[in-house]
Formats: structure tokens, C-alpha cells, sequence
């Protein structure tokens, strides 16, 4: 891949696409419209003009993937051979003596080769269009068009290949399928019979059964099986090959409790008849029929959500478009299909039924991939599921939720061994000690306790649960498989905790890879405990539930301790923080990375609903640890997660810009997110750009529905449909000149929506009858709405916004008794509100208002009292709005 750098880049101002239904609104003589119809949508596309290179490079730069959850397709489009490499997420090799990056771990499970021998080509193309899920290559050979189509059907389970020739008569190849890495603990064969190769082996360290089955069905011409496992094709009109795979391995529990790798798949029958029967079922269809039925089950999923930022679609080939980004107007066509890509690779890879997608998606090429292809659990398995529940695709997480109901046995046993071994006084001995969060996992196996990361992993797994139910509010969901996950890991939490001096603190603790391992409540620990605790309580209670240790958590909730405000101003990692950069100072032996990849102490901010709007003193202190970790990463999936962090601090142009290097930097020609340099795939940063462009359009982290807090100016024009907010709200917007047009709300369980957004009191809100809607207002930027289940809510002509200015560079001076504070004015400000907030309080309390001047004297009798304290002043202009922003500094006791 062609070098790309960081370039700076001027707004271009772009035309919006005009998509419209019956409902017109004017705002600043512009007509933009809310819609989610199909027919409207524009063609979303990875296209090329060349074949991918048939090599390793080729594969994770400009292979085409594809998937079905059932396996991971790579396609290379070649003329002379077609190469589509096969990944299924259970084929796995033993990775445990490996060290370093690359370890046998997920295997290659088939390289198929298709042979044309064509060899004068022109006017090729090879193309993904996301909208349709499908894969195309075009070209010419000797006067004759060849056009060859791809999908992979979650339905059907097949992957289907079409082949066609403008001339009848003219396509003749040779179908090869071959098993990669045989040897060293691979076996296989492949032999061909009638109309169907079978490829079958075993690999050797968990005895695993695998099976692929290619199937050819030609129109005219004719088919030669050959011995060496081939099949001949000659002088056909077209042909269509279907490709079905499978292995012995099933998601029981018995996998991960039983310790002898050679028995873990005792019992589980030989894939072979499951193979041959997805085979024939879809055999037994028509191609048309199996393509009606992936595309009825694909674009249910991918077309609920719409996001345009008005980008004409380039006629350059998608490698040019990621070299030149961001120096184009193509720039916002890269940007809105890297948002629907990140979906794209989600409906591809986590299907129910399947395993869910680990470090690389379903897609693997590799003996020894990247850290064996494994599930990390202190943040890559999070991010491959951050988009699942905002951007509308909540059923997917339904290959995590099988998964984690494997594997939890086993972690109830490490429960009951850990509350032992740290805080004995709490065991129940009868192993009631519920379920201890992970740190790496396989499809195989689950290790006890490492110190790279704490037992907070348990409780952000829970997060993911709880979100489930939060978006979707399905209660039914919420009593069967989300609270029983998130009360049982209260429980160990509950038991393991000690008391220190008061507060209930993890002991030991560690925030994930950093170097400070084994320490004393982490805030990463104490923060996942506290919103698993906080989940678990509000579940009972819209349950009415009423079990044993409800009580324990409501009384251990406030005593978790899950923030601290550092000297800097900063949210705290660690709990012997002073300054934000004290355990980073090389001169005392630094012990901490101040800009590492992981923003742990973060995670109540995002992914989490701990740090909103509703503790503004947390929030601040939030964006400056983001500012202080700035932009030193070059990690993939970190700048994914520091987009939604910025996001939630309300600053659309640092998130944007987070979003900018992701792309320019760590997207590949094929869109595959290159780790940290060196072609290193790895796929959560492509689901978690998603996730963040998702925060930056739409956010409900304090359960009011807020669109559009964190726009940069350079997308100053567009709408988005279809995306989900907490209380099951499906929210559609509009906007141009950086101003909201219309809103459109879709209840989809009742209840009250909270809705924010600057001078929405002051709109038209109405059904989508038409019919006037009454609402309670509490304040010019916040309404409530009763609404009901299936009604459509509609805000539009909504009166201009226009933010105050906030004042800068507050400064303290310290006297006896008296703190001096002074600040830059805001060219908006009548007056200024000055608050505090002492030590590690959430919100600010008002100290003083109506202060004209640009200096203002803080005098009390105890203050010694006060160790810390944060001042913010904010503006406030002539028509008593104040500024969204505002100064912020640190008093220190002297």
C-alpha cells in the first residue's frame, strides 16, 4: 500500500443529495429531508480497476472479503486464476508455546483457484457494493465479456458463485480447491466425485473434523471430474458453483471445562452430513432463489440505517480514493462508506449461530496470525460490538451472547477460585460466587486470571449486555439472558472486593497493558463494577425483582469509588496519581505510558454512561485526559475509540480529526484497518469507527436523546436515518449550514423520550399525521414527549442556534483566604457564572453569577478545607443563554 500522509485540507462545500417523501420543511431558504427508502440510497462501493495481487500483501491490502458468520471470504478477482481464500473461526491449531506477534493459532481453512487462463484483458473491474452484500469482476478476454458474481448467504450458508460469458459457448475453467499448511498438525485431502469436490482433514491438537464441499453447475457445455481432486468445465454458456463448509466443533460448554485437548470435541458428530445437507439445500434452488434470499436477509439488516453526507460517488478506483484522502471532495464519499463498511464487516461476521468475530473480523490467511486470531476482552472484543446497538443492528450480537453462555461454567469456577484466594471471608462455599471476567479467550479455551488486565473486563462484558436490553427494551431479553449475566457477575464483584479504608476497591488491579500491573483499584476496575452494579440494580427494579444480594449492591454501590480528579485536572488511571504525567516521568523510573493506546480510566465516559452531562465536573476532567493522551497513538482501533470519546465531550472537530488519520493513515486499499504499520490486519478498528462516527451523530449515554453534539464543520451538510438510541428510539435527522432541519423520532417500545437539542422548545413537533404533539419543556433545549409504540415523532423548524462564546485561560491566584480568578472575555458575554466543584465531586456547584468583570475574588474562612478544587467560569450572553464550553483551572492547596 501506497505510503499516505496527513495533509491539511479545505471545507469544500457540496451540494446534498435531495431525498424526499411527502413531509417538506424550509430552514434558511434549504429543503433537506428525513428518509429511509431504499430506491433513494446511493450505491455505496469498493471498486478497482485491476485484479488484486495474488500474494499475502495482496490478500490484507486489496482482497475483497466477504462473509456469512458460517466463514470468511477473501476474493481476488484474478483473469488468468481466480483465488478465493476460506476462513472458518473454529479451525484453530495449538498457539500455546508461540511467543511474539505471529502464533499458530486460527488456521487457513481453504485456498480455492479457479483457472481461465485469460490473459488479454481489458476494461477490467472488480467491485463490493455494500448496499447488496455482493462482489463483482468484469472484463474482456478475446473479444468475449466474462463477468463473474459473489455473495455469501447467511440463510442458505453457502457461498454462491455465478459465472457468465457474453457468448455462448465461451466459458471454459478448472475448479482447485487445495488445504494450505498441511503438515505439522494438519491432515487432509481432497477428492472429487460427480459434480463436487469434498475437502476433509483433521487438525491434529484438538482433534478437529473439518469438511468443504464445492459443488459445479454448469449450463451447457461440459464437466470432467478429474482424479487429483478437479473439476474440468469447457464450452459452457455460464455456470454457477456453490461452496458450503463446516467443522465437528459446536458451542458447548463442555469445550472450555474440559481440560484435555483432545477430548474437548469428544462426541460431536463429523461435520460431513451437516456439510453435504447446506450443500444440497441450496442445490436444490435455483441461483436467483438463493440471491432473493441473501439479499432479503442482507438488506433488511444494512438499509436500516442511511448516512449522506451529500458526496457524489468519485469515478477513481477505491486504492486512489484512500491515497488521496483527504485532499479531495471525494474525501466525504471515503468517509460515509467507511461508516457503512464497519456494518458491513458486522453483518459478515457475527451471525447467530456462528462464533463471534475476533481480532480479524472471520478473516485469516495465516498459519500464525496476529495473536492467534484470539478474543481480547480489555477492549477488541468490546469494539467489534461498539456499532451493534447504535447503528440498528442489535440481533448480531446474538453470536457473543452463545459464546459467553459457553464458556461462562468456566468462568464460575475461576469466580469461586479467586473470591478464595483474595477475599476468603466472602466465598460461598457452595460455589455461589457468580462469573470472573476474562482477559484472552478462543473458541477453545478460557485462561484463568492475567495480570495485563484486571477482573473490570467481567463487568464490561456485562456493559455489552446491558446495552442489549437498553436499545432495545425488550424485557422478555432482559429476564432471560441479560440479567442473570450481569446479577452473577455483581456477585463476584460483590465478594471481591475488600474494604479499604472504607471504600470497596479491586485488590488486585490492573488497567489493561499498562505497566503498573497488580496494583489497588484501578479506575478501570472500579469504574466497570460500579456500572455493572448501578445495570443490575435498575434491572431489578424494572423486573421487580427482589434476590439474595440486591441489597449487598445497593449498599456497596456508592462505596466503589469509581472516579478520581488527578492535580492535572485529568481523570485518574491510577489511585496513586498526582499529576498526570507522575508515574510517566522517566526520571522516577516511569511505570506508566501517559499516551498509551488504551484511555482505560475512560471507559465510564465511553463505552460507558458513568461521565455525561450530568456530572459536568467529570465530564471536564474527562477531556482533559483526552487532550493529555493526544495524539501520539498511531493504533488502529485506539484512534477508533478516541473518536467516541471526543464525541461524548461534545468536540466534533478532535473526533473528526481522529476519524481523519484512521482513514489517511490506517485504512488499506480494501478498507481493512492496518493495526499500527506493516500491513498489520486487525478488524476492530473498522467497527469502531463506526461506533464513533455513530456518537458523533447521534448520543443517549443520560438517557436523553441528543442528535448532532459533536458535528465537525466539515460535514455541514447532510442527514442520517435509522440509527438507535437507548429506550429502542429509532432517530433520523437532517441538517445543512451546520443546522438542524428536521428530526424524525420512531418510538418503537412507547415510554418517554427525552429529547435535546439547542431551541427545540421552540419548534414544531408533531406525528407524522401531522398532528400537534404536547410536550413538557425543561428548559429551551430539552422537551419530554409521552410517546406511543409504532407513532413517528417529527421536529422541524426549529429556530437558528447560535452558541455563545466561551471565555479562555482562566488562571488562579492564590492569597490568604482568598482565591484571585481571572480570565480572556468572551466577545458574547453580558456577564459570567463562576462554579466549583471540591475534590472528586461530579457536578459543579454555582459560587457566584451576573460577575461583569473579567476577575472575581473567591473568599472563605476554611479554605484549607479544600485540598483540590476545580473553577469553571462560563459566559453568559444577552439573552441568558450560557456557553456550552467554559474555562476551567485547578486550585491546589498550597
Amino acid at each position: 500500500m501506497n505510503k499516505k500522509y496527513r495533509i491539511n485540507f479545505f471545507v469544500h462545500h457540496l451540494l446534498m443529495v435531495m431525498i424526499f417523501s411527502a413531509t417538506i420543511f424550509v430552514h434558511a431558504q434549504e429543503k433537506v429531508n428525513v428518509t429511509n427508502s431504499d430506491s433513494t440510497k446511493k450505491i455505496l462501493r469498493l471498486w478497482y480497476n485491476e485484479a488484486t495481487p495474488n500474494t499475502d500483501k495482496g490478500w490484507v491490502n486489496r482482497s475483497i472479503p466477504m462473509g456469512n458468520g458460517y466463514m470468511g471470504v477473501n476474493v481476488f478477482g484474478g483473469t488468468a486464476t481466480e483465488r478465493i481464500q476460506i476462513t472458518e473461526n473454529s479451525l484453530y491449531d495449538n498457539g500455546e508455546k508461540d511467543k511474539g506477534l505471529k502464533r499458530r493459532g486460527l488456521n487457513n481453512f481453504a485456498e480455492v483457484f479457479i483457472d481461465f487462463n485469460h490473459n488479454k484483458i481489458k476494461d477490467y473491474k472488480q467491485e463490493l457494493n455494500l448496499n447488496k452484500g455482493l462482489s463483482f469482476v468484469e472484463y474482456e478476454n478475446d473479444g468475449v465479456k466474462y463477468k463473474r458474481e459473489y455473495f455469501t448467504s447467511y440463510p442458505d450458508k453457502v457461498m454462491a458463485i455465478r459465472l457468465s460469458a457474453s457468448k455462448k459457448g465461451a466459458l471454459s475453467f478448472t475448479l482447485r480447491p487445495t488445504i494450505p499448511f498441511l503438515g505439522e498438525g494438519k491432515s487432509g485431502s481432497i477428492s472429487a466425485k460427480g459434480d463436487v469436490i469434498t475437502l476433509s482433514g483433521i487438525m491434529e491438537h484438538y482433534k478437529i473434523m473439518y469438511e468443504g464441499q464445492f459443488k459445479v453447475i454448469p449450463e451447457g457445455g461440459n464437466l470432467k471430474t478429474n482424479k487429483n481432486g478437479t473439476i474440468d468445465v469447457s464450452d459452457a454458456d455460464n455456470a454457477v458453483i456453490l461452496i458450503a463448509i463446516g467443522t465437528n466443533y459446536e458451542l458447548n460448554s463442555q469445550v472450555f471445562l474440559t481440560e484435555d485437548t483432545a477430548q474437548k470435541l469428544a462426541g460431536f458428530p463429523d461435520p460431513h452430513k451437516k456439510v453435504t445437507s447446506y450443500l444440497e439445500d441450496a442445490a436444490a434452488k435455483s441461483y436467483d432463489k438463493l440471491l432473493k434470499n441473501h439479499l432479503a436477509d442482507y438488506t433488511e439488516l444494512y438499509g436500516r440505517v442511511n448516512f449522506d453526507l451529500g458526496a457524489v460517488e468519485p469515478n477513481i478506483p477505491t486504492n486512489q480514493l484512500v491515497d488521496i484522502y483527504p485532499n479531495k471532495a471525494s474525501s466525504k464519499y471515503l468517509e460515509e462508506l467507511a461508516f457503512q463498511y464497519g456494518r458491513y464487516l458486522l453483518i459478515c461476521s457475527s451471525r447467530k449461530g456462528s462464533l463471534p468475530p475476533n481480532l480479524q473480523g472471520i478473516w485469516n490467511v495465516y498459519q500464525r496470525p496476529p495473536w492467534s486470531s484470539k478474543y481480547l476482552h480489555d477492549t477488541n472484543v468490546q469494539m467489534a460490538y461498539a456499532p451493534v446497538f447504535s447503528t440498528n443492528l442489535s440481533e448480531l450480537f446474538e453470536s457473543y451472547t452463545d459464546y459467553f453462555k459457553a464458556f461462562e461454567p468456566r468462568q464460575r469456577l475461576y469466580a469461586t477460585e479467586y473470591v478464595n484466594q483474595y477475599n476468603k471471608s466472602q466465598l460461598d462455599p457452595n460455589g455461589d460466587n457468580g462469573w470472573s471476567g476474562p482477559f484472552w479467550s478462543s473458541p477453545y479455551d478460557v485462561p484463568g486470571k492475567n495480570k495485563v488486565a484486571g477482573f473490570g473486563t467481567g463487568s464490561w462484558i456485562g456493559l455489552l449486555f446491558w446495552d442489549y436490553y437498553d436499545y432495545t427494551r425488550d424485557t422478555d431479553l432482559l429476564e432471560k439472558k441479560v440479567y442473570p449475566v450481569i446479577y452473577e457477575q455483581a456477585n463476584f464483584v460483590s465478594r471481591f472486593v475488600t474494604n479499604t479504608e472504607g471504600i470497596l476497591l479491586a485488590n488486585p488491579s490492573s488497567s489493561p497493558e499498562q505497566k503498573l500491573r497488580n496494583t489497588v483499584g484501578t479506575t478501570f476496575d472500579q469504574q466497570m463494577f460500579y456500572e455493572n452494579h448501578h445495570n443490575v440494580i435498575k434491572g431489578a427494579e424494572v423486573l421487580e425483582r427482589s434476590d439474595a444480594r440486591l441489597s449487598t449492591f445497593e449498599t456497596q454501590l456508592p462505596l466503589l469509588d469509581p472516579i478520581h480528579v488527578g492535580k492535572s485536572g485529568q481523570i485518574k488511571e491510577f489511585r496513586q496519581e498526582g499529576f498526570f504525567d507522575d508515574l510517566g516521568d522517566p526520571s522516577i523510573n516511569k511505570i506508566i505510558d501517559t499516551n498509551h493506546r488504551h484511555a482505560s480510566m475512560l471507559l465510564g465516559l465511553y463505552p460507558g454512561i458513568l461521565i455525561t452531562d450530568k456530572t459536568p465536573a467529570w465530564l471536564d476532567a474527562a477531556e482533559v485526559s483526552l487532550i493529555k493522551r493526544d495524539h501520539k497513538t498511531n493504533i488502529g482501533w485506539a484512534r477508533a475509540e478516541r473518536i467516541a470519546m471526543w464525541a461524548r465531550v461534545h468536540d466534533g472537530e478532535e473526533a473528526y480529526s481522529y476519524y481523519q488519520e484512521l482513514l489517511g493513515e490506517n485504512y488499506m486499499h480494501n478498507l481493512f484497518n492496518d493495526h499500527r504499520g506493516g500491513q498489520l490486519f486487525q478488524a476492530d478498528a473498522n467497527y469502531g469507527a463506526t461506533a464513533g462516527v455513530a456518537e458523533m451523530l447521534l448520543q443517549c449515554q443520560d438517557y436523553v436523546i441528543s442528535p448532532l453534539t459533536a458535528l465537525p464543520k466539515a460535514w455541514s451538510e447532510g442527514s442520517y436515518s435509522g440509527m438507535l438510541a437507548r429506550g429502542n428510539f429509532e432517530v433520523s435527522a437532517a441538517w445543512s449550514k451546520g443546522q438542524a432541519n428536521e428530526f424524525k423520532v420512531l418510538s418503537k417500545s412507547g415510554g418517554v423520550l427525552e429529547f435535546r437539542y439547542p431551541n427545540v422548545s421552540k419548534a414544531m413537533i408533531k406525528t407524522s399525521e401531522g398532528k400537534k404533539v404536547k410536550f413538557t419543556q425543561k428548559d429551551s433545549d430539552q422537551v419530554s414527549i409521552e410517546t406511543i409504540a409504532g407513532k413517528t415523532y417529527v421536529i422541524n423548524a426549529i429556530p437558528q442556534y447560535i452558541p455563545v462564546a466561551s471565555p479562555s485561560k482562566l488562571k488562579i491566584e492564590n492569597n490568604e483566604n482568598q482565591i484571585k480568578l481571572s480570565w480572556n472575555a468572551s466577545k458574547d458575554a453580558v456577564s459570567y457564572n463562576i462554579y466549583g466543584a471540591v475534590g472528586n465531586a461530579s457536578d459543579y456547584k454555582l459560587i457566584a453569577s451576573k460577575i461583569v468583570d473579567t476577575d472575581f475574588n473567591y473568599n472563605t474562612s476554611d479554605l484549607k478545607q479544600f485540598s483540590q478544587m476545580t473553577f469553571k467560569v462560563k459566559a453568559v450572553r444577552n439573552d441568558g443563554r450560557e456557553s456550552d464550553k467554559g474555562a476551567t483551572a485547578i486550585y491546589l492547596l498550597p
